[in-house]
């Protein structure tokens, strides 16, 4: 009766996490109301143990309480014998329903269960995939307390199948500045619904960047401060407030704002649109600052193949002046504009690397052989490197002043695209290592004048077929690849799961649009994404320009 019970539990459970789960890839923008530590839309309630449950009952259970978070996982803590110790936030293991196995022990004092993991959360809320479905193998312990089967030894963190986790953690942002404080660079975690406003706060006041993202960004909070108390409270008016040391009043405004602007931007990730700093309940005056803005021209910039380049205006192309002609004259295979279409990163048909810049000169700024397309970042320099030496990515200003970058895809042996994201403080990539190509993303860290990637995180670690990506938006990689004659389109969020869509047939090259995103086929045919409809845009098209965003 009980394992018919706990299978009636489950189908229940599968069937809520379809209805509920949430995107975690998309703008950063607030959601639909205030989410704070004691309001949630759905929740689980798990079961309790069973009157006379065996040990792999009891484990099993055991296991299933972990989608219930509410009261710091207690009912899962009653399967417990008073005193063992486990820590439910140290990790979250995601894995696959079909695969989960509960096995004794030959005395019935242990169980072993046996798992295929295909995702880990850290404690910090950084989501890391797994490579395939990575066997793993959790050990328990038991002892009889009041004739009833109790844990005695659990290893740290909750277990969740892939289709329930999205249900009991929510992705948000946790967002930094770059280093000149001019734009916000998010930092997708993943936590628990009940306490996804408090855990924000935390990870921003308290906390630091995942490790990989770590010496590119900037925090305002300083090292010193901390939360005052764990949570956020809400006002009768609506407001969320987060409660700060006095100390706090002896900072200087631009800093209080900025805080005040990281605060805001994060929190509204969880659906709250009104925060307040406050000391001793009483607010501090802050407001947030301009920021600079991070999506694309609406107008796509494109190369015909009559050998015009300018921005698409309906059937026309309508020239950049003093850009179009000095690009035009590189005979491009590749082209990327910097915010102001001041500047391009071209790949030439001979291919080199080169600049084209709006007066009209041109800059010839790598000449190695097997060069992929350039990209450019938040200085206005390009960056190159060799399809077969990923470690030797080279930056040269505009008008020709190289540098190296250090620590660059460290044990890739190839490298098949590369682009800069528009807050300038990460690089994604599409690498092949082992045989099998996989998406990466690094930190860039600048410091004096030498510029470094941070360790690479791994975003998928199989994407077969994989050949051109894009910042899609400030928390998503596009990826397309070509798999069996058939075009993909792959949207992976920078810190969680992604999605995996079709992509018009014969698809070459892919770029983001204003709310938009942007493939052109190899006949010329260029075509735009709204929803999930692929509407035909312009034909003789031969490179389709990625941009690094708009001034507007």
């Amino acid at each position: 009766m009980r394992r018919a019970l706990a299978l009636v539990s489950l189908a229940l459970v599968l069937a809520l996490a379809a209805c509920t789960g949430l995107p975690t890839s998309g703008y950063v923008n607030p959601g639909r109301g205030p989410q704070v530590d004691d309001t949630q839309a759905f929740a689980f309630v798990p079961d309790g143990p069973q009157e006379d449950a065996t040990p792999a009952e009891i484990v099993e259970g055991f296991l299933r309480a972990g989608s219930g978070p509410a009261d710091d996982w207690a009912t899962a803590k009653m399967f417990l014998a008073s005193g063992t110790k486990w820590d439910p936030s140290a990790r979250v293991t995601i894995d696959r329903l079909a695969d989960r196995r509960a096995t004794p022990t030959a005395d019935g004092s242990g169980v072993s269960v046996s798992l295929s993991t295909v995702a880990t959360v850290d404690a910090s809320g950084a989501y890391s995939p797994s490579a395939g479905s990575t066997a793993q193998s959790l050990s328990f312990t038991l002892a009889r307390v009041d004739d009833q089967w109790r844990i005695t030894s659990a290893p740290d963190g909750v277990v969740l199948y892939e289709e329930v986790f999205p249900t009991v953690y929510q992705s948000a942002s946790v967002v930094y500045f770059d280093p000149s404080w001019s734009a916000l660079v998010p930092d997708v975690r993943w936590f628990p619904r009940p306490l996804v406003a408090s855990r924000i706060a935390t990870a921003l006041v308290d906390g630091s960047p995942s490790g990989w993202l770590a010496g590119a960004v900037r925090n305002a909070f300083p090292d010193e401060l901390s939360l005052v108390g764990r949570s956020v409270t809400l006002t009768t008016g609506g407001v969320a407030q987060v409660q700060l040391p006095r100390a706090a009043l002896a900072l200087d405004r631009t800093t209080l704002d900025r805080m005040q602007t990281q605060l805001g931007r994060s929190l509204a990730t969880a659906g709250i649109s009104d925060v307040q700093m406050t000391v001793e309940g009483t607010p501090i005056a802050a407001s947030e600052v301009s920021v600079r803005v991070t999506r694309v021209d609406p107008t796509p910039a494109v190369l015909t193949t009559a050998g015009v380049f300018g921005a698409l205006s309906g059937d026309s192309v309508e020239a950049i002046p003093g850009l179009s002609d000095a690009v035009e004259s590189l005979e491009p295979l590749s082209i990327e504009l910097e915010v102001d279409r001041s500047l391009a990163a071209v790949r030439t048909r001979q291919g080199g690397i080169a600049s084209a810049l709006a007066d009209g000169r041109t800059f010839l700024l790598d000449d190695r052989p097997g060069l992929i397309a350039p990209t450019i970042d938040a200085d206005g320099a390009i960056w190159s490197v060799p399809s077969t030496a990923p470690t030797q990515v080279r930056v040269t200003t505009a008008e020709g002043v190289p540098r190296e970058v250090g620590n660059a895809w460290p044990d890739a042996s190839e490298i098949v695209a590369m682009r800069i994201s528009r807050d300038g403080t990460r690089v994604a990539a599409i690498v092949t290592v082992s045989g099998v190509r996989e998406v990466w993303v690094a930190g860039i860290q600048r410091e004096g004048g030498d510029i470094d990637l941070g360790a690479p995180h791994v975003l998928s670690l199989s994407q077969q077929g994989a050949f051109d990506l894009a910042w899609l938006d400030d928390t998503t990689v596009g990826v397309l690849a070509g798999v069996d004659g058939s075009s993909t389109l792959r949207e992976l969020s920078v810190g969680g799961r992604g999605i995996e869509a079709t992509a018009p047939d014969g698809a070459i090259s892919l770029a983001a649009g204003s709310t938009s995103v942007r493939v052109l086929d190899d006949q010329g045919r260029l075509y735009s994404r709204r929803g999930s409809s692929w509407t035909l845009v312009a034909t003789d098209v031969r490179v389709l320009a990625a941009q690094q965003g708009t001034t507007s």
